[in-house]
């Protein structure tokens, strides 16, 4: 019998736009498997590391890692695997690492992945929906002080500007492409203008008519 086909959304977002929120609770509505951190914790057990020391080399960047090349097998689950010392991982290994474990996922969840450049990783896998969240920056600051409870907005300005950098160019550094570019994503969504309640309201809505397509899809087969 062959494997059910899964649908997956992508949810690439601006720090402070409300992407998270709006990934759980489309995963909450569609009773879909909800992967964030879960990515980052899959590939730390496959290096022996600790989660924490791989989030703060996630989005950055080592300057010479194009010039090392290292030789470590991903291989696979009958493969024997010494994982290398914290201090040899490099953003393109927890990168590979990260993507495995997001492939893993869609091969046998319909799942929601959030971040990581999901919408890149399965740009084959059939059932992806890649959608962009984004906001101008007053309205995520906002946001950005009431969920981090920051009290100064010069602290979430700052907040916000490292992180649309670091994102950017890990982005572009994995994928060749800019991470604003709209034709990466079918929806892009500025959730200043239609707020968090119909933002998830009309990513449901897409995910489920391509849920019932990719049903139907399969069944003509």
């Amino acid at each position: 019998m062959s494997q059910r086909a899964t649908t997956v959304l992508t949810i690439s977002r601006h720090l402070g736009s409300g992407g998270s929120y709006i990934g759980q609770e489309v995963a909450r509505r569609l009773g879909m498997r909800y992967a964030d951190r879960e990515i980052l914790r899959g590939a730390a057990a496959s290096l022996g590391a600790n989660e924490a020391d791989l989030e703060a080399r996630e989005e950055t960047f080592v300057g010479f890692w194009e010039s090392v090349l290292r030789s470590f097998s991903l291989g696979g689950a009958d493969t024997t695997f010494a994982p290398p010392s914290l201090a040899a991982v490099y953003e393109r290994d927890v990168f590979a690492l990260e993507s495995r474990v997001i492939r893993e996922i869609a091969s046998r969840f319909d799942a929601v992945i959030v971040g990581r450049c999901g919408f890149h990783v399965l740009a084959d896998h059939p059932g992806t929906i890649n959608v962009m969240v984004h906001a101008p920056k007053a309205w995520r600051r906002e946001r950005v002080m009431q969920v981090f409870g920051i009290a100064e907005a010069t602290q979430a300005d700052e907040l916000i500007e490292r992180s649309d950098f670091q994102r950017g160019r890990f982005i572009r550094t994995f994928t060749g492409r800019e991470w604003t570019d709209a034709l990466a994503f079918h929806l892009c969504i500025d959730t200043s203008l239609t707020g968090l309640d119909l933002a998830s309201d009309l990513v449901t809505s897409l995910v489920s008519r391509g849920r019932k397509r990719l049903a139907g899809s399969a069944g003509g087969a």
